[in-house]
């Protein structure tokens, strides 16, 4: 690996910790590096499309927020 990518990947560990070991950990890891995204931002897509044009269904920020609140 080279200087640059050991500097960026010890700048990574430092601001969000070790990788994740587990799901709770998973969703804590995903809260944190994205959390200054609005509630509304779509982080995963289920459809596209299917139910009319334009529409999205999926999990916001704002689920996974919830879905951490309500594991607590």
């Amino acid at each position: 690996m080279s200087a640059a990518m050991n500097r960026i990947r010890r700048e990574v560990m430092d601001q969000y910790g070790d990788a994740p070991a587990n799901t709770a950990e998973a969703l804590a890891h995903v809260l944190k590096v994205y959390a200054d995204e609005p509630d509304d931002r779509l982080m995963v897509e289920a459809t596209n499309g299917i139910y009319d044009d334009g529409v999205r269904t999926g999990l916001t920020m704002g689920d996974l927020r919830e879905i951490a609140a309500r594991l607590a």
